[in-house]
């Protein structure tokens, strides 16, 4: 639902003030969510272009947990729309809960928590769309994420208490906004008694209601009045307003660890400031997601064996192979294989023996004899 349509609900949509109205007074709000929005796409798309890289035992291989999680997670779902619908649930719920049905995984719309201290977790009254599963999910069997982050909660409940707040306040300006004020001046001397004036004020009143009441209307004058309409204040304001814009967009990015130069579109650092946004705000989600896939999907034993998933935010910038090129050749003198690199620049590796043997240039091997 628009802002616009809220204010709908309290407001004649016919009205001229109305429309200025609910295009204008809810800036606030507006550019919050927007900037709300702007900061938790900016990492799901991060986090969508991730690989999630699975291992046995230290070898990298590619079968069903890799499919899952990198192609189709589900029937109704490939992982772009999965990890996405994940980010967007944990940032504006600060939580959020996946289930496994028959090998694949769906992230829960809603769902009860049940905690306690030296026992499992469960939760129960999961749905997923329109389907209610009648079941309890303890915690072992479901990957659970949870953010804590204090400063995203506190940015999104107060979002949530402006609409009451800004409703409230827009209602009280715009009645004032509609309403006609003016001074009568009279000729005439009256009585200054409490009787005579509340006469005085109610002949106004009659003698002015028709006037008040009708959009467009003649007041005839009659001698001893003097009507003077105080000038109509705009109920919509500019002033100000990509000073409230950028103060909103700053206070986001504080909160999401984003960049405020990413956030706003600004360019002129963006290399730097993508690698403080990889570091400072992807990684600690990408983390996030691993940690709770690998105690849930392998487990202690098999995790110190070298079996788990990785979540390889590396590969998410653009590469040009021509930019690159000197690097990878040290990475090869030192060491990496012909097939990491070509799946670090995003191309298909080579199924031969020798791609995946690994080299290092005598220049760096190991000196005997202390020469």
């Amino acid at each position: 639902m628009s802002i616009k349509d809220i204010f709908g609900r309290f407001f004649n949509k016919n009205d001229t003030y109305y429309n200025s109205y609910a295009e204008n007074v809810a800036k606030e709000i507006y550019y919050k969510e927007l900037a709300i929005a702007s900061a938790i796409n900016i990492i799901a798309k991060l986090i969508t272009n991730s690989e999630f890289r699975t291992f046995k035992e230290k070898q990298e291989i590619f079968k069903h947990n890799y499919y899952r999680f990198n192609v189709e997670p589900n029937q109704n779902q490939n992982a772009s729309e999965f990890k996405s619908e994940l980010i967007w649930k944990l940032f504006y719920e600060n939580e959020a809960l996946v289930i496994e049905e028959n090998g694949m995984y769906y992230v829960a719309d809603s769902f009860s928590k049940n905690d306690r201290t030296l026992y499992q977790t469960f939760f129960t009254n999961v749905s997923v769309g329109s389907l209610s599963f009648n079941k309890t999910y303890y915690m072992e069997d479901v990957f659970y994420f949870k953010l804590n982050n204090s400063k995203i909660k506190q940015l999104l409940d107060g979002l949530y208490n402006s609409y009451g707040v800004l409703i409230n306040q827009c209602m009280n300006d715009y009645r004032k906004a509609r309403g006609v004020r003016g001074k009568v001046k009279l000729n005439t001397t009256w009585s200054q008694k409490f009787d005579d004036q509340v006469k005085l004020q109610e002949a106004i009143r009659s003698k002015f209601r028709s006037y008040f009441s009708s959009d467009n209307a003649v007041l005839p004058m009659e001698e001893g009045f003097d009507f003077i309409e105080s000038e109509k204040k705009s109920v919509t304001s500019s002033e100000d307003v990509n000073k409230m814009i950028e103060g909103i967009f700053d206070i986001v990015a504080i909160a999401f660890n984003i960049p405020k130069g990413i956030i706003k579109g600004e360019l002129s650092e963006i290399k730097e400031e993508t690698k403080n946004l990889l570091t400072l705000s992807v990684k600690p989600v990408a983390k996030l997601l691993e940690d709770e896939i690998n105690r849930k999907l392998y487990g202690e034993i098999a995790y110190i064996q070298g079996s788990k998933i990785k979540v390889d935010i590396s590969r998410v910038e653009y590469i040009n192979l021509f930019d690159v090129a000197g690097s990878l050749d040290v990475l090869f003198r030192i060491g990496y294989s012909h097939n990491f690199l070509l799946r670090a620049i995003g191309e298909e590796t080579i199924d031969e023996e020798w791609a995946n043997a690994h080299y290092i240039t005598k220049n760096y091997q190991k000196q005997e004899g202390g020469t």
